[in-house]
């Protein structure tokens, strides 16, 4: 018995030949050679659910999510266009000719789509920290690497012109149990740092990394957000040093360097403060049946591409803005200002200004809603890898107001299939600002791993997600306008109470 199930065990055993990309070719078995397997592929983007519309809902079928797709594409394209200019700390960055090209592309969108009183509200910029241009490079054992990811943190400090020669030290998580015992005085700092979710929020920023480092008298942070691949991060470093981010590849070939022999960082950065910048709001107004208004925004600024931070926001205000401009004014219960918002990553002076004028020009607002990161593919960390699905972001959710608002706006996000936490947030993160506190508001937000990386790209903007978000707004602002201002509110008015 032993030995015949010794013979079918060998009968059966298998021989597994692995192609490119990790497919199986073929298998043999018993010897025998199978035949090979067909590697499929899946368009993430294609194949997202899109649930069908109930009769009473098929008016929102014009928020079309390829119309929407353009949009993106065409603000990531401004993006695109100023790192093709050569500027190494590109994007539509605050203040920027970038983030000035995205203000008049608002502003004609909102043209063409039929808005009234098209204009830019300029606001005056603190000074602005600049990157320019900078190098990161490691030498050891007679070899030297060159990190094509190194990207400087906002306000990193800048080094000598002609750089600086620090040696490196390696100090784990960052904690303080990993800096015990370790000489980190004037010397390079490398940090690995886990998204919890996002290069902008991550365990490093979280747990008091950095601000170690400058305690403990570090000379510069070299910080590596762990995400899998070779991804370039704008990520927070250690106040009044040098300090940098690195993707994962560049980081692994960095501590095998070091597992050698000792190492030397050589550092160079070159920053300047620019002063006399302005951003500038994008306002258009429908006008509505009443002087009772609707206001709904996104933020145009953003580092690289900014695809889902915030071309996807941007796009869902155009369409929606699109869309409103087709019903006749006496439909329309409440007039609808759309605007593109200033600044973000730099204060957000537009949407404060909204806050500071709520007693006069936005005294007649009954609701505002923030389109921010309205739509994102869902990716997973299998391996080393981070793989893309057709799944779409679920996405953190926050409401002011009463209970009728809150249920009539889940209500939207289940009819269309937008997906959201459990728990409402604490507070309206991102633009919102400290209006979402004292009228009654509406968001939506994600930030998947990518966040403020080079790989927050259009190709991750599903057209499916788009038109979720977009038609359940369009359906909240339907049904808001059934509603009077107190049932809005509730039976406790929101106070002006800040951030």
């Amino acid at each position: 018995m032993h030995a015949r199930h010794s013979l079918r065990g060998a009968a059966l055993a298998a021989a597994i030949v692995v192609g490119a990309g990790g497919f199986v070719l073929h298998a043999q078995r018993g010897g025998a050679p199978q035949p090979p397997v067909h590697p499929h592929t899946n368009d993430v983007n294609a194949t997202s659910t899109r649930l069908p519309l109930a009769p009473a809902d098929q008016k929102y079928a014009a928020l079309d999510g390829a119309r929407m797709k353009t949009f993106v594409n065409d603000i990531t394209a401004i993006s695109r266009k100023s790192h093709d200019e050569g500027v190494k700390y590109w994007g539509r960055i605050a203040g920027s000719k970038a983030d000035a090209e995205m203000e008049e592309y608002a502003a004609k969108r909102f043209r063409e789509a039929g808005l009234q009183d098209v204009r830019m509200q300029p606001f005056d910029l603190p000074p602005q920290w600049f990157a320019l241009d900078w190098e990161v490079t490691a030498t050891g054992g007679g070899q030297t690497l060159a990190f094509k990811t190194a990207f400087p943190s906002s306000r990193s400090a800048a080094t000598p012109p002609a750089g600086v020669d620090l040696d490196i030290v390696w100090v784990g998580a960052g904690t303080e149990l990993d800096y015990a015992g370790r000489d980190v005085k004037g010397k390079a700092v490398f940090i690995t740092s886990f998204p919890t979710p996002s290069a902008n929020i991550h365990t490093a920023s979280t747990g008091g990394a950095m601000e170690r480092a400058v305690q403990k008298g570090a000379a510069a942070t070299i910080l590596n957000i762990y995400i899998p691949g070779n991804v370039t991060n704008e990520a927070g470093g250690a106040s009044g040093l040098p300090s940098f981010a690195i993707g994962n590849d560049d980081a692994a070939a960095l501590r095998k360097l070091m597992e050698k022999s000792p190492v030397k960082l050589h550092l160079k950065l070159t920053t300047e403060m620019r002063s006399n910048l302005k951003d500038s709001n994008v306002w258009g107004t429908l006008p509505g049946a009443t002087d009772e208004e609707i206001v709904i925004f996104a933020h145009h600024d953003g580092y690289f591409e900014s695809a889902f931070d915030n071309a996807s926001g941007s796009a869902t205000v155009i369409g929606l803005a699109e869309y409103f401009a087709k019903i006749p004014q006496a439909q329309r219960k409440r007039t609808l200002k759309f605007v593109s918002t200033a600044a973000h990553h730099a204060g957000s002076p537009g949407t404060r200004w909204m806050y500071d004028n709520l007693s006069g020009a936005m005294s007649k607002t009954v609701l505002v809603i923030n389109c921010e990161h309205t739509a994102i593919t869902q990716q997973y960390f299998q391996g080393s890898d981070l793989r893309r699905s057709n799944a779409i972001n679920a996405e953190r959710w926050w409401v002011n107001g009463s209970d009728r608002l809150a249920s009539l706006v889940l209500d939207a996000y289940k009819t269309f299939g937008v997906s959201v936490l459990e728990g409402m947030e604490p507070g309206a993160s991102g633009d919102m600002g400290p209006i979402g506190r004292v009228v009654p508001s509406v968001q939506l937000i994600t930030s998947p791993y990518y966040y403020h990386s080079d790989h927050d790209r259009a190709s991750d903007i599903p057209e499916a997600g788009l038109e979720r978000v977009a038609r359940a707004y369009a359906k909240i602002v339907d049904q808001v306008n059934t509603l009077d201002k107190a049932a809005l509110h509730g039976e406790v008015p929101a106070t002006r109470s800040g951030r």
